[in-house]
């Protein structure tokens, strides 16, 4: 999460939904007093919910609705999937010991992590472990249920939103947002079993941004492939 002060905003950084761009672009202004850390169990976490902002910020006596709250949501099977590729690239990245890197301590736990996720399984297992264990979208952005964030974005108009963003705030400079943490191109592997359970698990996001699964050539490829391996 980004707070500004000085332009009463917070962003709440939604992993996978561009946030790492919008970082690279607001924090060299100097006008974030809290940035949000890597760690998880810091008070102001990087990737931190609304709920959390909102607890933190009380604790510091300051009011959380006396501040524009902003976040970003993505269509869900695009967002596991690019948890997914990303991981699956890092992974990589780590055993190539790729020279781009800084190999510290973070970089390297983070590699092996990588590794692990895919060892001895299969390119579907990894993402439907993926879809089971990531939080669903609404868990950033809801308070029992109820929307406690001001303005809800979408992923594939980001740059729009984010320029509209910047008036609303009273930021002048004319930004441009970085594409950061890109990830490879790789095979989708979704089946009708995988996009039913994000159906299920991101029911609150779908129906707030009437999402659809939109891979569907890819999906047939894939469920007539499994239906030939039955036979």
């Amino acid at each position: 999460m980004l707070i500004s002060h000085k332009h009463k905003f917070i962003t709440i950084d939604i992993p996978k939904t561009g946030t790492a761009s919008i970082r690279k672009s607001l924090y060299p202004l100097g006008v974030i007093d809290i940035c949000g850390v890597a760690d998880g169990r810091a008070k102001y976490y990087q990737h931190g919910t609304a709920k959390q902002c909102k607890h933190a910020l009380q604790q510091d006596g300051i009011a959380y609705d006396d501040y524009h709250t902003f976040c970003v949501v993505r269509n869900p099977w695009d967002r596991y999937y690019s948890f997914f590729k990303y991981f699956k690239m890092y992974a990589r990245m780590y055993l190539d010991k790729d020279p781009k890197i800084n190999w510290n301590q973070p970089q390297l736990r983070q590699g092996k992590n990588c590794v692990n996720l895919f060892k001895d399984k299969t390119d579907m297992q990894v993402l439907e472990e993926l879809i089971i264990n990531k939080p669903a979208q609404e868990h950033y952005y809801t308070l029992d249920g109820d929307i406690i964030v001001d303005h809800v974005a979408e992923f594939s108009n980001l740059s729009k939103e984010f320029k509209k963003f910047c008036r609303h705030v009273g930021i002048s400079e004319n930004l441009s947002l970085p594409h950061a943490n890109k990830s490879e191109p790789s095979e989708c592997q979704y089946t009708q079993r995988l996009i039913d359970m994000v159906e299920e698990k991101e029911s609150h996001v779908i129906s707030l941004m009437n999402y659809k699964y939109k891979n569907e050539a890819q999906h047939i490829h894939n469920h007539n492939r499994s239906i030939q391996a039955t036979k």
